[in-house]
């Protein structure tokens, strides 16, 4: 990927004359900084989230980059290098579901001091708790598939209390009910 480049320089002079100078330039990606979020989007369009995330992401005025599995398939853990926070979701989808090898790449980037947010109607479905679940997400137990539609945050937690009840709704184009689960964080 390229990005062309302006810059405009101004110089006043004494007697208040103006310089100005244009200059245009050519950059690949390997040499501009990245954009704060990288947001993997592993729906397989079925059915396209993607725009709930953008513009939410938008709306607060983040950058990002989009990872789309569908056509560039799984992200490794160097393309997850060097963004501040990886945003992934998977959508509907109820089998193959963020996978082990996309737990590697993650706790990979985990370790170089990387953000995480995954949003998955059935990763714990499909996976089951595993060790990533339990030592990366904090997960200490679930109950699947308790259909809750008014999700709050877990009391006492320092990120979680206080947080809802929200009014949670299916995105449109969602193929059946929202199968939520109660997930318990661990602790620590």
């Amino acid at each position: 990927m390229h990005r062309i480049f302006t810059s405009i320089f101004t110089i006043v002079v004494p007697g208040g004359l103006i310089l100005a100078t244009l200059g245009y330039g050519l950059a690949t990606s390997a040499s501009l900084p990245l954009p704060c979020v990288l947001l993997v989007d592993d729906d397989q369009d079925n059915p396209d989230v993607r725009p709930y995330y953008s513009s939410a992401l938008n709306e607060v005025g983040a950058t990002y980059d989009v990872w789309d599995v569908a056509g560039q398939g799984d992200p490794a853990a160097s393309d997850l290098m060097g963004y501040k926070m990886v945003i992934w979701f998977t959508g509907y989808p109820r089998s193959d579901t963020f996978t082990s090898a996309n737990e590697v790449a993650v706790a990979t980037y985990l370790d170089a001091g990387g953000r995480f947010w995954l949003v998955s109607g059935d990763y714990l479905y499909d996976r089951g708790l595993t060790s990533f679940g339990r030592s990366r997400l904090r997960i200490g137990s679930y109950t699947s598939d308790v259909n809750r539609t008014d999700p709050v945050g877990n009391a006492g937690h320092p990120i979680g209390s206080g947080l809802g009840p929200y009014n949670l709704t299916a995105p449109n184009g969602w193929p059946g009910d929202l199968y939520t689960d109660n997930v318990n964080h661990a602790g620590g």
